[in-house]
């Protein structure tokens, strides 16, 4: 371990409120910082065993750094090196969710994914879906799967020209690569369910 990798604070829990949908709130589990920098193993954790969402953001050296967030379904660990460590959580359930963190130092591989959740709005309006930081790939879900082959999902570059296109049931295998996407966009034939799964280098 660096001298002075030592973290001032290594781990917390904080109760979440119960979500009742819209905008997540947003609660700081962990604020910490070293004077030196090192890998850190982050792992957060629902002791309801709970899904949530996890915001990290970090830096090494004397920049800004760089924030990512991740969909735990009830527990997620990422690697991150790091000398100031900033860990936010969100609850995605409607109960009350206790949400803890533990920060070791150490580097650990680890795969996360990022959800996007929505419905889609009048007859083949578009609707945006972000892209978070660190994204790879993509699958588009419908709450009612005989419903895929009515979803249709854009990619735009970063000029606003399409770039590809898929119908929602002719989706590749491997998933839609995000390359140098600037936006994508999904629509359906009515207004539908869906969640849009991105698959993080995380």
């Amino acid at each position: 371990m660096p001298r002075g990798s030592e973290l001032s604070t290594r781990s917390d829990a904080k109760e979440l409120a119960a979500f009742a949908g819209g905008a997540p709130t947003w609660t700081t589990l962990l604020d910490a910082d070293a004077r030196a920098e090192a890998w850190r193993i982050v792992e957060a954790f629902s002791i309801e065993g709970a899904p949530f969402e996890l915001e990290l953001s970090w830096s090494a050296g004397a920049g800004a750094g760089v924030k990512a967030r991740a969909t735990i379904a009830r527990a997620g660990r990422v690697a991150v090196f790091a000398r100031g460590l900033r860990v936010r959580a969100a609850n995605l359930s409607s109960s009350k969710n206790r949400v803890g963190v533990n920060a070791a130092d150490g580097f650990a591989p680890s795969r996360n994914v990022w959800e996007v959740r929505g419905t889609t709005p009048a007859e083949g309006a578009a609707l945006a879906v972000e892209i978070p930081p660190f994204a790879e790939d993509f699958t588009l879900e419908a709450a009612d799967p005989d419903a895929l082959p009515d979803f249709e999902v854009r990619l735009y570059d970063g000029l606003g020209t399409l770039r590809a296109r898929y119908a929602g049931d002719a989706q590749l295998s491997t998933g839609i690569a995000v390359g140098g996407a600037g936006r994508v966009e999904v629509s359906s034939a009515s207004p539908a369910d869906f969640r849009v799964v991105f698959q993080l280098s995380l």
